[in-house]
């Protein structure tokens, strides 16, 4: 594996890539970066510098202030002259350059696309391809990962990156960055109050369709006259998910979100009389700490990496069941003190996940293969 000579001089030099934040929302990725970056910009030691392409220079409200981006057409191919620094390439994305003239990290955030049925079928080949040229022909020097499930998955389809991979679990500090340049319509919470949140992207693994199931099911949510409201981009699958909630008999009391501002997000995480993250496959599971620390009562599934990032602050369930999903939201629906008690949970689990944590160990990563 690379490895660069003690002898090189600090500080070490990061090249990150700089698409992953150029986006015009803040998906799992783009907080996961931008959070990530701001808390290593303590560190002294390292130096970094983004690559963005020049179709996406405009696309900078995620990217962190003063941040030195340059166009990628500044630095392939790592010619020998320019790295006479100590560098390391760190691909917060699943992308990282064929060259081997220096170290390259590579974050896996999870291989949902290697399960049959939860990716869309027209690009699953096409993922799968990718991940295993990534892993087996690009040859990363470390590869990151934020949970124990995400590494024993990836172990199960490539055994032999067992001694490069190195566990570095997110934050959960509010997970957006600044508010101030998004914009979305205001949501006018007195029509859809009181609501259960579903947040995350509208798509087949996030188990909307038993969701909108155990909704109509739900003595509870009846009897309250709740709401449900998914928040989040429009995913694989997604209009068969609307349908469904449109032909719904509560279709009048579903509601969905999309393309809203982080700001907005924050709103509807602290306004839910309870979040609900159904998911059946996870790397991660940002909405589970995202809940926990705005103080949101969290209901998720009781495997995976839902149960790892959960542990005891959330009412699990059954993801597979939408017998178990009604019981949970009767549960915490009906149940002002059980509502109560999760909610501190949550509170208190969110002290176990930094994103200043995430920031040392990533160093670590970094430091390992600059010594």
């Amino acid at each position: 594996m690379h490895s660069i000579s003690a002898a090189t001089n600090y500080p070490v030099l990061i090249y990150w890539d700089a698409n992953a934040l150029a986006s015009r929302h803040a998906t799992g990725i783009v907080v996961y970066g931008a959070y990530l970056l701001r808390a290593l910009q303590q560190y002294k030691d390292l130096q970094f510098v983004g690559l963005l392409k020049l179709s996406r220079l405009k696309r900078r409200k995620f990217l962190p202030r003063h941040a030195d981006i340059r166009t990628q057409l500044y630095i392939p191919p790592f010619s020998d002259w320019f790295l006479k620094k100590t560098a390391v390439y760190h691909g917060i994305d699943f992308k990282i350059p064929a060259t081997h003239r220096l170290p390259r990290i590579v974050t896996i955030h999870d291989l949902g696309v290697f399960e049959k049925d939860l990716s869309d079928p027209r690009f699953q080949q096409e993922g799968i391809r990718y991940n295993t040229y990534l892993i087996n022909k690009l040859k990363p020097d470390r590869i990151i990962v934020p949970t124990e499930f995400g590494r024993d998955h990836l172990l199960h389809y490539f055994p032999h990156t067992k001694n490069i991979i190195r566990l570095v679990p997110h934050g959960s500090e509010q997970a957006f960055t600044s508010d101030e340049h998004e914009e979305s319509a205001p949501l006018n919470f007195t029509a859809f109050s009181p609501f259960i949140l579903c947040p995350g992207s509208v798509e087949k693994r996030k188990n909307g369709m038993r969701l909108i199931e155990a909704f109509e099911n739900s003595r509870a949510a009846k009897a309250a006259r709740m709401h449900l409201v998914f928040a989040g981009g429009m995913g694989f699958d997604a209009e068969t998910i609307r349908r469904r909630a449109a032909a719904s008999s509560e279709a009048a009391r579903i509601h969905f979100f999309s393309g809203i501002s982080s700001a907005a997000l924050h709103e509807l995480y602290r306004r839910a009389l309870f979040t609900v993250y159904p998911s059946v496959f996870e790397g991660f599971g940002l909405p589970i700490v995202e809940a926990f620390a705005l103080g949101s009562p969290l209901i998720t599934g009781n495997i995976g990496a839902m149960a790892e990032v959960a542990g005891e602050a959330a009412l699990t369930f059954d993801p597979y069941s939408s017998d178990a999903l009604t019981a949970a939201i009767d549960t915490m629906a009906g149940s002002e003190l059980v509502r109560k008690e999760f909610r501190a949970k949550g509170l208190k689990r969110a002290h176990h996940f930094s994103w200043g944590e995430a920031a040392k160990l990533t160093r670590d990563v970094y430091l390992e293969l600059a010594s």
